[in-house]
């Protein structure tokens, strides 16, 4: 058994002369005196946020020139204990119907979210934004924003530690700290410890999944965030690479199984209702879309060619066949065996001249 992690913040130290890291202490400085009824005196604050109390000084003074609130009372031996007392923080809003209508329809498509800390806090900056508008505004955007909805096959299911586990991750990728997580991986029936360096959350499916180098096996992989049993914010920082980028780094692939294969150029070929669907889409890796005679259309991609894609080819039954290289339409084969001989049947190839050119198979129950 594991030993219980603490929660609370434990923020490291900021590059100096950084304004986006000043910003982020200072702010996490007003929540943490904020929250803390007794407040926190200037030791307690430069312990908490890794910086010298002199820092923690200066802090408090640039917040009490934008804040009111901030208020100090002495204890023995000359030592001060600040809180914040200003309650909500408000600021004018001058929102257009049109922009408080997108913020509504923003907010009715954000299903993954839910269960989360961020659905939590879009949901009280919504009560606060519509506190502060004219009642005809407010009644004008929740006419028409439920007219747009995301419709999702399923959600994922979050723990009752999923606020506290997305707060973690959130402060070290914020802060470029090393994530420490409990973790049950699809092939693995146990939890295990995995220490991670975050780079971007990405929602797919209806889930929310964090991107991050793998410190265990030196390589980037993706985290499906309800999967985890808790996370810890570390204070080992790590450099982000300038150059990462999430949607260049999924740009290949069809779900987040990445680096199953190599990328290679892959033609498929799509018939009829399934022709015009992909006509009217762009996919992952996309090279070109060529239109057929017959209403068949052919497709290239750049893209992986393992489990992920195979799936997605049988996504679209007999309406798509994968034409080349042979270790794609290889990959496909061997997902459809694998689910006829779940259903007790085998795929064979149909052992005509003219049907063997075409490279279709069917599904047929063992003799």
């Amino acid at each position: 058994m594991r030993k219980t992690t603490k929660r609370e913040e434990r923020a490291a130290p900021q590059a100096k002369n950084d304004p986006a890291s000043t910003f982020k202490r200072q702010w996490r400085t007003l929540q943490a005196l904020a929250a803390e009824k007794k407040g926190l005196t200037l030791k307690e604050l430069s312990e908490r946020f890794g910086t010298s109390e002199k820092t923690a000084r200066r802090d408090l003074e640039t917040l009490a020139d934008v804040f009111d609130g901030i208020e100090a009372r002495a204890e023995d031996r000359g030592r001060k204990r600040y809180r914040f007392k200003g309650g909500e923080f408000s600021f004018l809003l001058g929102l257009t119907c049109d922009e408080l209508l997108a913020l509504y329809v923003g907010q009715n498509l954000t299903a993954p979210l839910q269960g989360t800390i961020f659905a939590d806090e879009l949901a009280s900056a919504m009560r606060k934004i519509k506190s502060a508008l004219p009642e005809s505004r407010v009644e004008h955007a929740e006419r028409i924003a439920p007219l747009f909805f995301r419709f999702e096959t399923s959600r994922p299911i979050y723990g009752d530690v999923a606020r506290s586990v997305v707060d973690a991750a959130l402060t070290a990728l914020e802060e470029s700290r090393k994530l420490r997580v409990w973790y049950r991986s699809l092939k693995s029936s146990e939890t295990q410890e995995y220490s991670i360096c975050p780079y971007s959350f990405v929602c797919y499916r209806g889930a929310i999944y964090l991107i991050g180098h793998s410190c265990k096996d030196e390589a980037v992989r993706c985290w499906k965030m309800s999967r985890m049993s808790d996370a810890e914010a570390l204070r080992e920082k790590f450099e982000r690479p300038s150059d990462f980028d999430a949607e260049a780094f999924l740009a290949n692939t069809f779900a987040l199984f990445v680096g199953e294969t190599e990328t290679t150029r892959v033609k498929t070929r799509f018939f009829g209702s399934a022709a015009r669907i992909v006509r009217e889409e762009r996919l992952n890796g996309w090279i070109s879309t060529t239109p057929e005679d017959g209403g068949t259309t052919l497709v290239e991609l750049e893209t992986e060619y393992g489990t992920a894609f195979a799936r997605w080819t049988l996504g679209y039954g007999a309406g798509a066949e994968t034409l080349e290289p042979p270790e794609a339409r290889a990959a496909v084969l061997a997902e459809l065996d694998a689910v006829a001989r779940r259903y007790g049947a085998t795929v064979r190839p149909l052992e005509t001249e003219e049907t063997a050119k075409k490279t279709e198979t069917i599904i047929s129950k063992p003799f």
